[in-house]
């Protein structure tokens, strides 16, 4: 379908060049014009007239109507303009942007915004004097209490919900060494994640002896590794193996033995030991390092500071975590940005995973919810902004 095929496009030339500083050109302006516009049209003629799905955000500048999004003034387009130029990492460019947008009073709603905007680029600077002196004339613009710097700007993480989980999907076997080098790749930021092997269907000793090395490998990198599995695994397992009957391989055994020393399970975890050492004539092995991945206490999701493309990592370990939910909420509270190319797989990703239940974008500042609602189209989020 087209409609998914939008989705896919990473930003275009015309938009990733967008001058790194000073006052953009007319024809700048011209050219990110003609793009959304662009952008716009080709949603609009997939989506079509779909207004029954949730418009939202919890104040009265949120900007969520069909009404809202035709870029009717300035200071609108000058809005979208800047969220696109904040996406490509050119915050100068947006703040000029947007300066200039709120250079005269206008009484178009979305003029709050551009101040909303503005206030959260100074805050992200952790520049509390440009913050106060904006505040102060946004206290004067509007005739209300000036917005206050919060001293917890800092993303501090939380790490049961920040934590990435990385799911190995189908067969564990000797063959599975591209499977493994991608987990691999995909953890290579992460100085913590989460290994779910909840959905590994067909395994041998030769998988297991792989998946091994690589949890040892993390382990001796000083990465904390946690581990999602099933009763179904360990059944698994357990079929590979038998007491008395020494393999060439004692991987199975090892990962066994290990799953159970993480599950809490002890009386389980003492007769696989036993069952080992008469085996084998050896001690238990030593652990890999390896903890039980516990479920999230709370039901909303940690989005982390930043999202780039490809998302693909992201959206698996939101799927795992979302499944369960029958209202999902997407916590952006630590989220600061979201790269341009990744915003419409984003949105294509979380829409695969609801599958028809409510998302909460939760916590959201308007240069990155603005982005969001422009790719979407006609304003169909649910979006709640937090202060700057």
């Amino acid at each position: 379908m087209k409609f998914r095929e939008l989705f896919s496009k990473q930003a275009p030339g015309s938009i990733k060049n967008v001058r790194t500083s000073g006052q953009p050109t007319v024809a700048d302006r011209a050219a990110t014009t003609r793009k959304i516009d662009a952008i716009e049209s080709e949603i609009s003629a997939e989506i079509g007239n779909s207004s029954d799905t949730e418009s939202s955000a919890d104040s009265g500048t949120n900007i969520g109507t069909h009404s809202d999004f035709v870029i009717a003034n300035d200071i609108e387009q000058c809005i979208f303009e800047a969220s696109i130029l904040y996406a490509n990492r050119q915050p100068k460019a947006a703040a000029s942007l947007l300066l200039e947008a709120i250079a005269q009073a206008s009484d178009h709603r979305t003029e709050a915004i551009a101040w909303q905007m503005l206030l959260e680029l100074a805050s992200l600077d952790r520049d509390k004097a440009h913050f106060e002196a904006l505040a102060l004339r946004y206290a004067e613009r509007f005739e209300t209490s000036p917005p206050q710097w919060r001293s917890g700007h800092d993303t501090s993480s939380n790490p049961v919900l920040s934590t990435p989980m990385l799911a190995f999907r189908g067969k564990l076997l000797g063959s599975s060494a591209p499977a493994l080098r991608q987990l691999e790749q995909a953890a290579a930021s992460h100085s913590q994640l989460v290994v779910d092997l909840r959905s590994v269907t067909e395994l041998d000793i030769s998988g297991c002896s792989a998946l091994l090395a690589l949890l040892s490998r993390w382990h001796l990198e000083g990465r904390h590794t946690s581990v999602a599995y099933s009763p179904t695994l360990i059944d698994m397992l357990r079929t590979q193996l038998q007491q008395g009957r020494p393999d060439d391989n004692d991987a199975g055994w090892r990962l066994l033995i290990e799953l159970l020393r993480v599950s809490g399970d002890d009386v389980s975890y003492e007769d696989a030991c036993v069952a080992y050492c008469l085996t084998y004539e050896l001690s238990p092995p030593a652990p890999v390092g390896l903890a039980m991945h516990q479920a999230p206490p709370v039901a909303d999701l940690m989005l982390p500071e930043q999202i780039g493309y490809p998302v693909d990592a992201l959206l698996e370990s939101l799927r795992t975590s979302a499944e369960p939910l029958e209202h999902i909420v997407l916590n952006c509270r630590q989220l600061r940005l979201i790269e341009f190319n990744a915003a419409a797989p984003l949105l294509a990703g979380v829409t695969g995973i609801a599958r028809g239940k409510t998302v909460e974008w939760r916590d959201m500042l308007y240069l990155t919810s603005t982005l969001l609602q422009l790719i979407s189209g006609k304003g169909k989020l649910k979006i709640s902004h937090r202060p700057p």
